[in-house]
């Protein structure tokens, strides 16, 4: 039974924000979360460990409920009752406008949502979650005598040796990502796949993650070549070389399993990569 859409409902007033957390029960182990934007956008995520997938599409999003379709892949139309409210903040001294408020509730209305390949199923009338409403308020200037900026930068992480190879799929945007660094002689790696997509108006982020010791990540900066053998959920290995003028090679397969689509390798003379002298994840 689907629900009335909020977008005919009242909505709120201009220039007021909704922001809705809701809590989905899923299948195969997965975890579930929708959470909407400033902007209306709604992402949903799924995670099972080190595996995760999230949707980002255009919503409709009211304090009466939200609704988005995820293409052909499922549909959330709920409204929201509110249980209990948890804050109401008044506009400060001086400042004019309505109360911000952040309620705990039930949408209830339509939850369907099917993984590709069948990795997962939700299926329900009604869920759990939370609605906030931030309203603009009015308020006079205040004097700003200076401003301050700053910008902060991640070195990675320190130890005795350290090292990251990044490299890019040939034909689409997926990316294997690889970090080792020692400290009193105990070596530490971390794997990361990734594959970008964009279909039916959805931007679909999907990743998988291992860890291991330092004999899974080899190097040699002054040489400028690295070998790789990731463990599960990842298979196979592969070496790199540093050449001059641009023509590195990569040699070898990394496969790498992803949620909701085939399991995608990393191979060919068209592999972009690079090594660099620190563990640095972008």
């Amino acid at each position: 039974m689907a629900a009335a859409c909020p977008a005919a409902a009242a909505g709120p007033e201009e220039g007021t924000v909704v922001n809705v957390k809701l809590g989905l029960q899923a299948s195969n182990g997965l975890e579930a979360q929708l959470e909407t934007s400033d902007k209306g956008m709604v992402t949903l995520e799924l995670r099972r460990q080190d595996e995760l997938v999230s949707y980002e599409v255009q919503g409709e999003v009211t304090a009466s409920g939200l609704r988005v379709r995820f293409g052909r892949l499922g549909l959330i139309d709920v409204v929201f009752t509110p249980t209990v409210t948890l804050n109401s903040t008044a506009p400060s001294a001086g400042c004019t406008g309505e109360p911000r408020t952040l309620r705990e509730g039930i949408f209830s209305g339509t939850i369907e949502f099917n993984g590709e390949r069948g990795y997962t199923r939700i299926a329900a009338s009604q869920a759990p979650g939370s609605m906030s409403v931030i309203s603009q308020w009015q308020c006079p200037p205040e004097p700003t005598p200076f401003a301050l900026a700053s910008q902060g930068r991640f070195d990675g992480q320190k130890g005795e040796k350290s090292a990251s190879l990044h490299t890019r799929g040939r034909r689409c945007r997926c990316f294997f990502d690889a970090g080792v660094y020692y400290v009193k002689g105990q070596g530490r790696s971390i794997f990361s796949g990734v594959k970008v997509e964009r279909r039916e108006g959805m931007e679909i982020f999907r990743a998988t993650a291992a860890r291991a010791g330092g004999s899974a990540f080899v190097f040699d900066h002054e040489a400028g070549t690295a070998t790789v053998r990731p463990p599960r959920p990842f298979s196979g290995q592969a070496t790199f070389v540093d050449r001059p003028g641009g023509r590195d090679l990569w040699r070898g397969k990394i496969r790498m399993r992803l949620l909701g689509t085939p399991p995608l390798s990393i191979q060919g003379p068209g592999v972009q990569a690079g090594l660099y002298p620190e563990y640095h994840f972008d």
